[in-house]
């Protein structure tokens, strides 16, 4: 009964997630989606999971804070840091 209540959970929150994409498509050029590409936690997992390359299990507080550390790693330090050098390189120009 868990799995199938969970596999319903994981459906719902991918439908929700398509249609908020959907939406947020009409508004913004570009919209981001920051997810991996396997999902080692299940919707009942509150207890965290075991990481059979670390031999060892992750609480959910530890595997959220290493979730966290990748998006920002992967993501918001090349995207954001870049757009803020451009910005930088255009305000520091010469006016003509």
């Amino acid at each position: 009964m868990r799995s199938r209540l969970g596999e319903f959970v994981a459906a719902a929150e991918a439908a929700a997630l398509r249609d908020a994409m959907d939406h947020a498509l009409l508004r913004f050029d570009s919209c981001y989606v920051i997810a991996p590409s396997h999902n080692p936690v299940g919707p009942f997992d509150f207890g965290g999971a075991y990481d059979e390359a670390s031999d060892r299990h992750h609480t959910t507080l530890e595997l959220m804070e290493r979730a966290y550390e990748d998006a920002y790693h992967q993501f918001i330090e090349p995207v954001v840091g870049a757009s803020g050098e451009q910005i930088a390189g255009v305000s520091g120009a010469a006016p003509r």
